[in-house]
């Protein structure tokens, strides 16, 4: 079996090598050239004396500089590389998966947190492969909620086509408390009630449609969208800020705009309220909140339209 060598033990002996033929260089120029400078000429005899003198000295302080250079340089590829590289290490170690059937007795929820929980953020190429490894974290999870999953229809409203109660409450469990950000925007149709009165029932099924068919279209791997009863949608974004968060569901919401005809005398519109959360989080604290909010939206847009109107 071949021998292998630590990253620890590549640096140092390669700062090693490195110096070791710097600090040679630098001791036969000292002994040609340099030490000629301090020739006296008022005592000539003394010169070969000198000479030793001052190369042993010089030789000593390169010795002295190139070993503070290979400490410092392993504590610091200790620091910045190596542990950082054992952590990622150990965290991915300690994920488990259990099998489909024994998934929710056997599934450790602590073992899986312990990527996220490493809070790498140096700014180089370490923190790019720690949120790489944190994407594939999630994809994965993702890729065995499909899997487990017994049919389309289960985690699917078949009149959106989006994704339904069910498969959020899954991901609530399984994708989200592993993400390192989440938006809940919980929105609600106001006014759908009268046209369902007025137009019928198959007047608000289309409004209804209507707001599914934009929500698809902004639908990835970063934003899920879901159809939780009634005129009750959702929409999640994952790994976004708060405040890009915001932004976006606030531009999708005013160009989705009204949603009934012009020519009639009441409006129909969304309504919503959002919530935010980022390291450790409780999924279903952050829905309340934004289910709260969007039901006091709710009132204020509905005194909003009976006024305009």
């Amino acid at each position: 079996m071949k021998k292998k060598t630590s990253l620890r033990g590549k640096t140092i002996l390669l700062l090693t090598v490195s110096l070791a033929v710097l600090v040679v260089i630098s001791t036969v120029i000292s002994y040609l050239f340099y030490s000629n400078a301090i020739v006296s000429p008022a005592n000539p005899g003394q010169d070969e004396e000198l000479r030793k003198c001052f190369f042993i000295i010089f030789t000593c302080a390169d010795v002295i500089a190139a070993i503070l250079l290979v400490v410092v340089g392993t504590v610091f590829m200790d620091m910045y590389i190596i542990k950082p590289v054992k952590r990622l290490t150990n965290a991915i170690k300690s994920i488990e998966y259990g099998k489909a059937e024994e998934y929710d007795e056997r599934d450790s929820k602590q073992s899986r947190l312990a990527l996220k929980n490493l809070g790498i953020d140096s700014g180089d190429e370490i923190e790019e492969l720690y949120r790489a490894l944190q994407k594939f974290q999630v994809d994965t999870s993702e890729y065995l909620l499909d899997i487990r999953k017994g049919s389309w229809e289960e985690e699917h409203d078949t009149m959106t086509m989006l994704d339904n109660r069910e498969k959020f409450e899954k991901r609530c469990k399984e994708v989200y408390p592993f993400v390192n950000s989440i938006y809940i925007a919980s929105m609600n149709i106001v006014n759908l009630h009268i046209v369902n009165d007025r137009l019928g029932a198959e007047a608000g099924d289309s409004i209804m449609t209507k707001v599914a068919r934009e929500m698809r279209r902004v639908s990835s791997d970063r934003i899920h969208t879901y159809r939780i009863v009634d005129d009750h949608f959702l929409m999640v974004l994952t790994g976004l800020s708060e405040e890009d968060s915001v932004a976006f569901v606030k531009k999708w919401v005013e160009r989705v705009g009204r949603l009934n005809r012009g020519s009639d005398n009441f409006e129909c519109r969304l309504a919503w309220g959002g919530a935010y959360g980022e390291g450790e989080m409780d999924v279903d604290d952050i829905y309340k909140h934004a289910d709260t909010e969007m039901y006091c939206n709710v009132i204020v847009m509905k005194k909003e339209l009976e006024a305009k109107n």
